[in-house]
């Protein structure tokens, strides 16, 4: 993208001769032209235009979280499963983005695995389908649960992701020497890098130093060094926080702040469940990060609304050979909505869809399976949670 320069030309006025014939016959030149002999060459002004712009549009969805009944919904007559369904309400806006991010909170472990959720999830890989049919092609890999079935299911996971050259799986590696390489995708000539970080894998051990990224401040600098050399946007998944609360905690400003430090462009926040706020970092170049501290659930089977409530963030990155802007950010709140139904066999299932709450109306309100729990779940609830938490700024009026 380089400068450019445009020709303005600006027209001379050039003298014109006219004559007037007065009563008695003479002939006077009208003033002025006197100048009318001498032609004046065209100026001609050199300006430089404004840099060439590039402008990417962004979107950013939480934890796909998915439990056994949203595996039990999934369930078709020929024993397979389709999840698209599920989505159907978000769909268009996957598909127009022109980059999507997901966070995919459950591995696909494979089917040598029994398929599960709570406590070690394992989930159909039909799934993953599902979203790539949808558009999404940033996939974070690096959370609590990437372990839930080892280093196996992990690689199982990694290598069904890696089949599709349209998406970046990351946060998760096979060899060591793919660890240290840097995702990077392109759109309209504008490279961006994906670099993603989990606080932990609820406490079981990775089978090398290398399998799973963790938070680990001299592995991160490094990371952002090499992704700044190669990128012209760098795009951090940081999996943090404390789960149930729309407080961010220390270690997430820690991160945070040097992510910003760092000159990050842009951190997207999952794990917490909940969502937190959406707050600008001034690093010390003086460049300023966008945080997402955490988006919230996107699909979950849950026993509050505060985890049905989760959030869609979007932005458009424009870019020029002098910087990288953010602009239009906007938060808009999904709900993870289900009911309760019996199959012809008796068996209790749920039904799940995810709605925008600028959409969610008090009659869905009153139908949520949370009703049957003792939970009140409308349109208004909700609206208070995201108003206590987004600054209004970042929220459709």
């Amino acid at each position: 993208m380089k400068k450019w320069l445009s020709l303005v030309s600006v027209l001379a006025l050039w003298g014109c001769t006219s004559a007037s014939t007065d009563s008695e016959g003479s002939t006077e030149t009208v003033e002025g032209s006197q100048e009318s002999s001498m032609q004046t060459e065209p100026v001609v002004e050199e300006s430089v235009a404004e840099p060439e712009e590039k402008r990417i549009s962004f979107i950013g969805v939480g934890d796909n979280l998915i439990h056994d009944n949203v595996i039990w919904a999934a369930e078709t007559p020929d024993g397979s499963y389709d999840f698209s369904h599920m989505y159907d309400n978000i769909a268009d806006d996957v598909a127009n983005a022109d980059l999507a991010f997901l966070n995919q909170e459950t591995i696909f472990a494979g089917p040598d695995y029994p398929y599960a959720g709570y406590p070690s999830f394992n989930t159909p890989e039909q799934l993953g389908d599902n979203m790539v049919d949808l558009g999404f092609d940033l996939i974070n890999g690096a959370t609590n649960h990437t372990l839930d079935f080892g280093a196996d299911g992990a690689t199982y996971a990694l290598n069904f992701w890696n089949q599709f050259d349209e998406v970046l799986y990351t946060g998760v590696f096979e060899t060591e020497e793919e660890s240290h390489e840097i995702p990077t995708i392109e759109r309209d000539g504008v490279t961006f890098s994906f670099l993603a970080y989990t606080y932990g894998t609820n406490g079981i051990e990775p089978d090398t130093n290398w399998r799973v990224n963790y938070f680990d401040e001299e592995k991160i600098r490094n990371d952002v060094a090499k992704a700044q050399e190669l990128s012209d946007v760098v795009i951090v998944s940081a999996h943090w926080g404390d789960e149930n609360t729309n407080e961010v905690n220390e270690f997430q400003r820690y991160y945070g702040q040097l992510f910003a430090d760092l000159g990050v462009d842009v951190v997207i926040g999952t794990h917490p469940h909940v969502i937190q706020p959406i707050e600008w970092l001034e690093g010390e170049g003086g460049n300023e990060t966008l945080v997402v501290w955490s988006l919230g659930n996107l699909l979950a089977h849950a026993l509050d609304d505060i985890n049905t409530l989760g959030g869609m963030v979007s932005f458009d990155f424009v870019v020029t050979e002098e910087k990288t802007q953010i602009e239009n950010v906007v938060f808009r709140p999904t709900v993870s909505h289900f009911t309760y139904h019996y199959n012809d066999n008796g068996r209790l299932k749920r039904k799940f869809k995810i709605y925008y709450l600028d959409d969610y109306t008090d009659e869905l309100g009153s139908e949520h399976g949370l009703n049957e729990d003792g939970v009140l779940v409308s349109p208004a609830n909700y609206k208070a949670q995201v108003d206590a938490v987004i600054p209004d700024e970042y929220l459709l009026q």
